[in-house]
């Protein structure tokens, strides 16, 4: 057989293509399986890292269109947004990072000028991708693809109608809201609109005004107000120089980052003088409730974060009592800033939660579980501190502090049900304010450092809705996930969402259709885009006219009574929807995939809500992280150039499974081919070969394949397909070798049949093309694509002829084992002595023993009257450990 696979790979794509192998159509009879992969960014070729991702999705579709399902698996290509407008402008302004990255593209300078034009990135990079996704042997539907942007006419008026549909319901508002900035751009700047810091947000803090003397405070953030009557010190960092500002009649002490991100979110105040952090220590502030704590210093704190001071609530945060315990015991710095010792020894935690299992100091138990020390130990802190405040907010209680101090008996009442009020009531008073601060550092593709701003002209889509979040987590409940794990993130990300900014007035896109100076964003303007793909084929043959809100209506809300031919469009959506499998990186869970659902939810009728979400790492590549910086990002052409289609397709799927990071194994990779010819030589030398008879070793063989196949459909069907293809490439490879061996190469036709059969079956969502081939060269007429998976026999698993074939591996380990230990060249036999319930086992297997061992075999049960035993090996035998004599 010629194993020229880049040949093979060629000649099935071609065959799939001409034989519309993944075009399905409409079929009743059949149950139907959609799923899809987030429609990438088109702004540069794809690598190894989409590559993973959405052969997650295409082993599952042809795994399940192997179980029988009608399986529509479609693909489209995004480029609105300001990326692709951002990249062209650069390449105008000669950029020399944006010319070097066309440049390792593989374009020529007279090329790379083309690219200063937006439209030019889409038609060119639109192509590559589909060619690329091709030459791997994803099976896609390729009639359905479409791009975004006003170059797909259909595709705008479908995400007007979208937008039209959540302002009716009053899902989209114009508002006030912090957002993050571009400050050369004035524009707020999306995750698609950012080259560092996708995922960062504003994120809402609570100043804690802490009154120093006649309306003049030292400021702290925080984000815990239900521990707020906790406070038992501040820490000022006697290293910082503090600014005292004038804001609304009070003077605020704070840091000098914190002042300039007031003043970026158009606070009015006037910077009056600076004070440094020395001198604060030793003062005294009043709290909330009116007790007085003590001011001291804290060398780890660090300006550019919060306000640059921060106050401690030791009971239930472990850095603020680990802080504590270790100044407790400084004297040093104590005496140095001529603090009174006894007086810093009884500050004591003020216990104000009940908290299930850790009682009323958490903070304490916490630490002494995680067996912390100093305030070094990093690690274990961070993990404290995420693991206390969930156990805070879903499991705490107020105590007793909480009964009359607030607007509402809190006492009881859990730290959830009372976090909202204590922000209210606090608001009221004039105790705290509230500024933003974001979650890490943002570089937009203008390569600006981004700020938050509070804008007030501006469209949101109301995420923050309670209701609406109700509705989300219900629906999140139905949803089945893969991985399970990843549930509790989806629940942290609904209840954190909040109100986003959903239009820019820069960029390519969809015109909101009520206030047309905005263009919808890139990850609002694909939340439910996985309906149009149902359809995306047919609504390009109606005339533009007809492409309004009234055939989305009639389509996706069952709404009016249609055109003739709309009818089929509608046909298309509700036998295809709702999507079964939806894919994608773990990075797209705070936003995409959480967006996908809140849609879904406000647009379509119950039973179109998504059915399952996958959720996957990110790739490393040997082991290292990938990045550009290290020069291991690997495209996916230069991939196939290297290893071919179905050996990357194994590889990359080998390499990871769940939420963990896969690892691409370029050994691993360079190893595959010799597999793949070494598999190919062994089935087309033995299949159509054999015996009628059935022995107890096949027996064993139908035993451990039906095992194997039921092993590795329980994995497909959770995409665990790492162990999956442990069980099929690995394990099921190496049980046909044995069997093989065991029979001689006389193995029994049909069972040797029914195996390899079964094997390439199990093996084509991995390697498609080479199993084509093979099943081809064995005599198959039609795809393996098209054939049905392979089913389990439960009767046939017979664990006594598994635990005999254990029995004599170990013999045969043990026996060559002892020969190599003794190095003695002259050995001829080896005697075995066993219990008498065991001989048949071994005696029946005495030929495939002296086969692994290369010697001659006699066996006696340990009874046995006649037996040759000079060094009374056989006194020493027990259930399974045979005694071993060599000579």
């Amino acid at each position: 057989m010629d194993y020229n696979f880049k040949k093979i790979e060629s000649k099935w794509q071609k065959k799939w293509e001409q034989k519309k192998v993944f075009e399905p159509e409409i079929d009743k009879k059949k149950k139907k399986f959609f799923v899809t992969f987030p429609y990438p960014y088109i702004n540069l070729s794809p690598h190894i890292g989409h590559f993973y991702t959405i052969m997650r999705v295409e082993a599952f579709a042809r795994y399940k269109r192997l179980k029988g399902f009608n399986v529509l698996f479609p693909q489209g290509w995004h480029a609105t947004g300001s990326p692709i407008v951002a990249a062209a402008q650069r390449v105008k302004e000669n950029e020399p990072k944006q010319i070097e990255l066309l440049k390792k593209e593989g374009f020529s300078d007279k090329e790379i000028k083309k690219f200063s034009e937006p439209k030019h990135w889409i038609d060119v990079f639109g192509k590559i991708w589909l060619e690329d996704y091709k030459s791997m042997g994803i099976g896609v539907d390729w009639r359905r693809n479409f791009i975004t942007t006003l170059l797909n006419t259909p595709y705008d008026k479908f995400i007007q109608w979208q937008f039209r549909k959540l302002k009716e319901k009053g899902y989209i508002e114009k508002g006030e809201h912090p957002v993050v900035w571009d400050t050369k751009t004035n524009m707020p700047v999306g995750d698609h609109d950012r080259i560092e810091g996708e995922g960062e947000v504003p994120q809402e803090f609570l100043l804690v005004k802490h009154k120093l003397g006649d309306r003049k405070f030292i400021i702290s953030a925080t984000l815990r107000q239900d521990t707020i009557l906790g406070i038992t010190n501040l820490y000022v960092n006697p290293n910082i120089e503090y600014l005292e500002i004038k804001i609304n009649n009070e003077k605020w002490i704070l840091g000098e980052e914190a002042v300039k991100r007031l003043q970026e979110q158009d606070r009015e105040l006037k910077i009056i003088g600076k004070i440094k952090g020395t001198d604060l220590i030793g003062k005294k502030t009043e709290e909330v409730d009116g007790h007085k704590v003590l001011i001291l210093p804290a060398t780890f704190l660090d300006s550019k974060f919060g306000t640059g001071l921060v106050h401690s609530v030791p009971s239930d945060s472990a850095d603020d009592l680990i802080a504590l315990w270790d100044l407790q015991k400084d004297k040093v710095t104590i005496k140095k800033y001529n603090l009174n010792v006894e007086e810093i020894k009884r500050i004591k935690p003020l216990p104000v939660l009940d908290t299930p299992s850790y009682g009323s100091i958490p903070a304490e138990v916490m630490l002494k579980k995680y067996n912390v020390k100093s305030q070094s130990e990093r690690t274990k802190l961070e993990k404290i501190k995420k693991e206390l405040y969930k156990l805070s907010f879903h499991t705490a209680t107020f105590n007793k502090k909480y009964k009359d101090f607030f607007s509402k008996n809190l006492y009881g009442k859990k730290v959830s049900e009372g976090k909202d009020l204590i922000k209210k009531s606090l608001l009221e008073r004039g105790w705290i304010d509230v500024y933003y601060q974001l979650t890490g550092k943002v570089i937009s593709r203008s390569l600006t450092e981004c700020i938050v701003k509070i804008v007030s002209d501006q469209w949101f889509i109301k995420y923050g809705d309670k209701k609406w979040k109700k509705q989300v987590h219900n629906v999140l409940k139905e949803t089945k996930l893969y991985p399970e794990n990843t549930r509790e993130q989806f629940e942290y990300v609904i209840d954190w969402l909040n109100d986003w900014a959903c239009t820019r007035e820069y960029g390519l896109g969809t015109k909101l259709p009520f206030d047309e100076k905005w263009v919808i964003e890139s990850l609002s303007d694909s939340t439910i885009y996985m309906a149009y793909y149902t359809f995306a084929h047919l609504i390009k043959k109606l005339k533009i006219k007809d492409v309004n809100d009234e055939l989305f209506d009639y389509i996706l809300l069952n709404k009016g009574k249609g055109k003739k031919e709309w009818k089929k469009l509608k046909e298309e959506f509700e036998y295809w929807y709702p999507l079964d499998f939806r894919n994608s990186g773990k990075d797209l869970v705070q936003n995409h995939l959480t967006f996908f659902l809140f849609n879904h939810v406000a647009i379509f009728h119950r039973k179109y809500w998504p059915k399952s979400i996958g959720v996957n790492g990110w790739v490393k590549v040997d082991n290292q992280k990938m990045s550009k910086s290290l020069g291991n990002v690997i495209p996916l052409r230069e991939m196939y150039k290297k290893f071919g289609a179905d050996v990357s397709r194994l590889t990359i799927l080998n390499g990871g499974e769940k939420s963990e990071d896969p690892n691409w194994d370029s050994n691993f990779a360079d190893s595959l081919s010799s597999k793949f010819e070494n598999m190919g030589k062994i089935i087309l030398d033995n299949y159509g070969k054999g015996r009628n008879d059935i022995k107890n070793v096949d027996k064993w063989m139908q035993s451990f394949m039906n095992k194997l196949i039921l092993d590795a459909t329980n994995f497909m069907e959770e995409t665990l397909f790492r162990s999956a293809i442990q069980k099929i490439f690995f394990d099921f490879g190496n049980l046909i070798k044995r069997y093989l061996s065991k029979t001689e190469n006389n193995p029994n036709k049909s069972i040797f049949e029914q195996a390899i059969k079964s094997y390439l079956i199990m093996l084509s969502p991995f390697c498609p093309h080479i199993c084509e081939e093979m099943w081809k060269k064995i005599g198959k007429k039609e795809f393996i694509s098209l054939e049905g998976w392979p089913k389990y026999d439960k009767n046939k698993i017979n664990e006594d002829l598994e635990r005999q074939d254990e029995l004599i591996e170990k013999i045969s380990e043990d026996i060559n084992h002892v020969v190599k230990l003794i190095n003695e060249k002259e050995i001829k036999k080896a005697i075995v002595y066993i219990l008498p319930n065991e001989k048949k086992i071994y005696v029946e297997n005495i030929d495939l023993i002296k086969r692994k061992t290369n010697l001659n075999i006699e066996i006696y049960a340990v009874n046995d009257k006649n037996k040759y035993d000079p060094q009374n090996k056989s006194k020493k035998v027990k259930p399974g450990r045979p005694g071993i004599y060599l000579e």
